[in-house]
């Protein structure tokens, strides 16, 4: 029997400093370091009552879900009509568009997260998952390079994911942060329009690494490569990519790995709107955690990973989940029943080659 399904309870929104929310909607990703959003506002009175770069805080029914800046204001008027469009951004903004200052713009024998606070030159804070990194001989900061583009260059090589937290802060994550409560339902909890895709697109039977290490003159040293094979690929399709920093077979060994789960888990996702925007206990749905996914229409049953949510409020209360694979964000393979269709990458070999 498939039961009726309904939207969530309202959540009480609340735009620290800017006057009543009438409709509200947010985005916030595991792959994006700012999460934004709109609102429309009560508007009454002569003049504008918020400014472009004024701080506020968002919350909904007390907790708190961004902290930021305004972005944008929009206000137009009709005849018996006003309105008011405000557009609000994280405090992480900061860090991915404006350039970074540093003293000699090179960093000497420290690792990720060690460079990530020294080029947060706007005291934006920086937080992880506990994942160490090894340590990085040289990093070099481009003329006019923001901060954040700095280390992302680092974190492609480490299989890091950056984002921000509600606070605005930017996170450092190399696996997912937990499991939310309850399960993904067709006709219980899973709204009308929710897709799923399958493709090969971005996937190789072979995925080679190949860099370059700063001392040494063996073959190892100035050549050295790693490779990794997705079993889930039948025909010959090599992707060969160059490794970012020190050419050690430890990172590049973890970035191939990374790159191929990445490839494998992508290929398989999943649009589901759902009821609400707390998961069974009461928490935010949050990019970077595995949910529970039981829907025969789209032929997934298994565990999944959220990439991004869109949060909507207007006189109904929803989410738009954006899932994945787990390994599309550095996560093991689900097995589920529905992974059959994406097989797991296989054995990790390293190999050398003569410059």
């Amino acid at each position: 029997m498939v039961l009726p399904v309904s939207t969530g309870p309202l959540e009480r929104i609340v735009c620290e400093g800017l006057p009543e929310v009438t409709s509200f909607s947010m985005s916030v990703s595991a792959e994006e370091a700012a999460r934004t959003a709109n609102g429309e506002f009560v508007i009454i009175g002569p003049g504008v009552p918020v400014l472009p770069g004024q701080p506020t805080a968002v919350t909904a029914s007390g907790e708190l879900l961004l902290t930021g800046y305004v972005r944008d204001v929009n206000t137009t008027y009709q005849e018996e009509t006003r309105s008011l469009s405000i557009g609000i951004v994280s405090r992480t903004v900061d860090m991915i568009e404006a350039s970074a200052i540093h003293p000699s713009g090179e960093i000497l024998n420290k690792d990720l997260v060690a460079i990530a606070k020294e080029l947060d030159s706007y005291g934006i804070g920086i937080e992880t998952d506990g994942s160490s990194f090894p340590v990085e001989i040289r990093h070099k900061l481009m003329l006019g390079e923001s901060g954040f583009s700095s280390i992302e260059r680092r974190a492609r090589a480490r299989g890091a994911l950056l984002y921000d937290t509600p606070k605005g802060r930017l996170k450092i994550a190399t696996k997912p942060e937990g499991m939310h409560a309850g399960t993904l339902k067709r006709g219980l909890n899973i709204l009308p329009g929710a897709s799923a895709s399958f493709t090969e697109e971005g996937r190789y039977s072979e995925t080679r690494i190949r860099g370059q290490q700063s001392e040494g003159g063996e073959k190892q040293h100035l050549r050295p490569q790693t490779k990794v094979r997705d079993s889930g690929v039948t025909r010959e399709r090599v992707l060969i990519l160059s490794q970012e920093g020190e050419g050690t077979i430890d990172r590049m060994r973890k970035r191939a790995i990374w790159q191929a789960r990445r490839a494998a888990g992508n290929s398989v996702t999943a649009s589901i709107p759902v009821s609400g925007w707390r998961d069974d206990n009461g928490r935010f749905w949050s990019p970077n955690w595995l949910v529970q996914v039981d829907d025969d229409y789209l032929g997934i049953e298994g565990v999944m990973i959220i990439k991004s949510v869109s949060f909507q409020q207007n006189d109904k209360t929803f989410a738009i989940l954006s899932l994945a694979d787990p390994r599309a964000l550095g996560g093991e393979n689900p097995r589920g029943k529905t992974s059959a269709g994406y097989g797991a990458p296989g054995v990790i070999e390293a190999e050398y080659e003569d410059e």
